[in-house]
């Protein structure tokens, strides 16, 4: 089965940045970014995404979201 994977934990980590440091740039809470970060929510925020997308100067949304392949019974 395919779900919609979020990687903002490997987009901070290549970036050097923190939750914390980003949720105050982009004004959005810091748990918020944590459950994005262990993609932990069933539905994208689509300003969110795309204040990500606009602070880190991302143009293609596959930097940002993937599809990836679980089996049954995983999350």
């Amino acid at each position: 089965m395919l779900k919609l994977r979020l990687k903002l934990d490997e987009i901070l980590k290549e970036h050097n940045t923190t939750q914390s440091k980003l949720s105050q740039v982009i004004e959005v809470r810091q748990a918020t970014l944590s459950d994005m970060c262990r993609n932990a929510r069933s539905e994208i925020n689509i300003p969110i995404v795309e204040k990500i997308a606009n602070h880190f100067e991302i143009k293609d949304i596959t930097q940002i979201i993937e599809l990836v392949n679980v089996e049954e019974g995983e999350s």
